[in-house]
């Protein structure tokens, strides 16, 4: 992956040196790109809108983390929501709209439009009060401000004001709620040009936002050490993959679709007290059954609310076969993945999910789906499981081999973040169940019969030796209580809630 640099207004591509200069392991090509009329560019005139994104365009690398400044951010989301080469965005300091418009946060437009003339009228003074304000609330504004005025230009040009007016015209405020990759706003707290407030109204529209403590306009000046680490950390999420392929579990839970009711007594059993936990007056019209299975969900929820709609959705389309043959209680049927949901914005007033999101790994884009078709004020159930789960069969393989025989599951904290990073009120709690067996084969066998057998990519391949399997059971064999082999499942129960103002923003945002 490579990395792309937008600055912001009155900068030039030396604003990134320091941050460059902390980003010790980033991948593949560093492209910085100059505005016209900036830096190298000085001499250019500042085009059109349309003219300037398709020359951006031009100069971005393929397959590339694009970092936008202020101004430069505020062009960067453009260009992710335009741009096949953009993989993920970050921006630093942009606002939706930098002038205030109706309720959104911004600059007051009689301010801007006394900034406008004063940079036509006396730009080199203007451009010093600039910087002053760039550097205004940060904990390292002397600092800060003595590295931004070195950077003064010989020659300010008139295409600086053109600039300005693009800046004043600029509006993203509905782009934000899906800039169509992944995303981090980042911003300072004590930002004097983009104020805080903005921030917020940008988080409320489910962004993915951080607010930096101390920090003014310029957080990768002020702290690059810091801010280089969060790059990091965000481009390392891209690169990791998902330890299994989807398609691999839809096939797997596709072989299962018969054998699965025979054997899923803890999958019944948890599904059962997932509902228990609906409120009393609850009276769902629409339902979605996420991770529907053979429909043993969707039966208990007809009995529970027998006038709602229900749609049954799963990956393996098997699955939805057999619950359609043996349980035929859904108004609809839907393949797909959890993670791209083929269903309308807040279309549903609950969705029910029991044993089906533990195979989905990008936790933030799974819930800013559930968000999405989730109508004002709707509940979401959802039961999954968490580390812990099969630990005494991972114990037991790790003396056999050092092959991943155990699904990943994600911690509790992962999944209370990503609930609420997508504005979902939260209540989460774990309870550990144990299912015991006669021996090593029983259990394989009934893992199998569900469709959870071992479908990691870095699972070892071929079938089981006799040899193997006389070391798993030797391992296995110590764990064994009075009542057999244990099998432990911690189970995280999930009760969220969309609050009517959380899709109230996107509408305030259109306003003005």
């Amino acid at each position: 992956m490579n990395l792309a640099l937008i600055h912001g207004w009155g900068g030039d591509s030396r604003c990134w040196q320091p941050l460059l200069d902390e980003l010790n392991s980033f991948p593949g090509q560093v492209v910085s790109i100059e505005l016209p009329g900036f830096g190298a560019r000085a001499q250019e005139s500042w085009p059109d809108s349309e003219a300037l994104l398709a020359e951006l365009d031009a100069r971005l690398p393929p397959d590339c983390l694009l970092l936008g400044w202020s101004l430069g951010g505020m062009l960067a989301v453009k260009l992710a929501a335009m741009s096949k080469k953009v993989r993920a965005l970050i921006t630093i300091a942009a606002n939706g709209s930098f002038v205030a418009r109706g309720d959104w946060p911004g600059m007051d437009a009689e301010v801007f439009a006394e900034f406008c003339r004063a940079q036509r009228d006396a730009p080199a003074k203007n451009w010093q009060r600039f910087c002053g304000l760039e550097a205004r609330g940060d904990l390292e504004m002397r600092g800060l401000l003595k590295i931004l005025k070195d950077w003064q230009p010989e020659t300010i040009p008139r295409s600086w004001g053109d600039a300005l007016d693009c800046l004043g015209e600029l509006d993203n405020r509905m782009l934000l709620s899906d800039p169509g990759v992944p995303a981090l706003h980042i911003f300072g707290e004590n930002d004097a040009l983009v104020p805080v407030a903005a921030a917020r109204k940008i988080e409320n529209l489910g962004a993915h936002v951080k607010i930096i403590p101390g920090a003014g306009h310029c957080p990768h000046l002020s702290r690059p050490a810091e801010f280089a680490a969060l790059i990091e950390r965000f481009a390392t999420g891209l690169e990791q993959p998902a330890p299994l392929e989807k398609n691999a579990v839809a096939r797997a839970f596709g072989r299962a679709a018969a054998s699965y009711d025979a054997a899923a007594h803890l999958q019944r059993a948890v599904c059962r007290d997932l509902l228990g936990r609906a409120g009393e007056h609850w009276s769902p019209a629409r339902i979605l059954d996420l991770g529907s299975g053979t429909g043993y969900g969707s039966e208990l929820l007809r009995r529970r609310f027998p006038d709602a709609e229900i749609i049954a959705l799963d990956l393996a389309p098997e699955m939805l076969q057999y619950a359609r043959l043996h349980r035929p209680v859904s108004n609809g049927y839907v393949a797909a993945d959890a993670e791209q949901l083929p269903l309308a914005d807040h279309s549903f007033d609950l969705v029910f999910s029991s044993f089906a999101l533990q195979w989905c790994y990008r936790l933030p884009q799974l819930f800013a789906e559930i968000r999405r078709v989730m109508a004002p004020g709707a509940h979401a159930l959802i039961s999954t499981l968490v580390p812990g789960t099969l630990a005494e069969l991972e114990s037991s393989w790790a003396a056999v081999d050092r092959n991943v025989h155990v699904n990943r599951f994600l911690s509790v904290d992962d999944w209370r973040r990503a609930c609420e990073g997508n504005l979902l009120e939260c209540s989460a709690n774990v309870e550990q169940r144990a299912l015991h067996f006669d021996d090593v084969k029983t259990l394989m066998r009934e893992l199998k019969s569900i469709g959870a057998h071992n479908v990691n990519r870095a699972a070892g391949k071929g079938l089981l030796s006799r040899q193997k399997l006389r070391r798993l059971t030797e391992a296995y064999e110590q764990q064994r209580t009075a009542a057999g082999l244990p099998a432990t499942y911690r189970v995280l129960y999930l009760q969220l809630v969309r609050r009517q103002e959380n899709i109230a923003a996107p509408g305030a945002a259109a306003a003005g």
